[in-house]
């Protein structure tokens, strides 16, 4: 799933007519797929193709924030490395939630 994140401010300008053109859209997502390992299943019936599901599954999660703007220093602050991964915990917290995963 992938998505770009805007806030009200710039949907407002953007509804409004305004130049548009400064507001950073920045793609996030996650995907969720098998990790590559195999569980046979035992179909009782000897056959000569084996049958397996996945064992399990890998998450994996991609935000594009911007961390700074052109009038701060190049360096990133703690307080925005503290709300990066607070937003990281809670993203992979609802996704646990919304698959019954708690």
């Amino acid at each position: 799933m992938a998505y770009a994140p805007i806030d009200i401010k710039s949907i407002d300008m953007v509804v409004s007519g305004e130049d548009c053109s400064n507001i950073p859209i920045l793609p996030s997502g996650f995907i969720i797929s098998s990790d590559g390992h195999l569980v046979p299943i035992d179909s009782g019936a000897s056959s000569s193709f084996a049958t397996a599901n996945p064992s399990g599954s890998l998450l994996t999660v991609v935000f594009q924030i911007l961390a700074c703007d052109a009038s701060s220093t190049n360096e990133v602050n703690i307080e925005m490395m503290t709300s990066v991964n607070a937003l990281i915990r809670s993203t992979v917290e609802n996704i646990k939630a919304a698959l019954n995963l708690d």
